[in-house]
């Protein structure tokens, strides 16, 4: 399986598993989208910048399924690769070697959904 599949694979899976919570949990899952509806619209900031703001987040926790879910956001929101990859240094400068280390999920995700022209 070659990287941009891995990366396919780990959103098609994280989309699954929430969806899959209406089936267990649906009053969390559905406030907690509200709340994501809520804070990713346009406003002071727009949706793009707060999507990359969740990479960062990602990034430090670090949480590899919302690397490669908030990647796939924010693009759709019309960030660029490069808009994203300076978001990334700034996670570096936060969290040094081990933040460095996980941008590699991001840098797959945008190989698949933003390659470098």
């Amino acid at each position: 399986m070659t990287k941009m599949e891995d990366v396919e694979k780990t959103l098609k899976t994280f989309q699954r598993h929430f969806g899959a919570l209406n089936r267990d949990i649906p009053e969390t899952r559905n406030a907690y989208t509200d709340l994501l509806k809520t804070v990713h619209k346009d406003g002071a900031l727009p949706a793009k910048f707060k999507e990359i703001i969740c990479i960062v987040a990602a990034i430090l926790s670090p949480c590899e399924s919302c690397m490669v879910y908030h990647t796939k956001q924010a693009i759709t929101a019309g960030a660029t690769r490069e808009e994203i990859m300076e978001a990334a240094a700034v996670a570096i400068v936060m969290g040094g070697g081990p933040a460095a280390a996980h941008i590699a999920t991001v840098q797959d995700a945008l190989d698949k959904w933003a390659p470098r022209e």
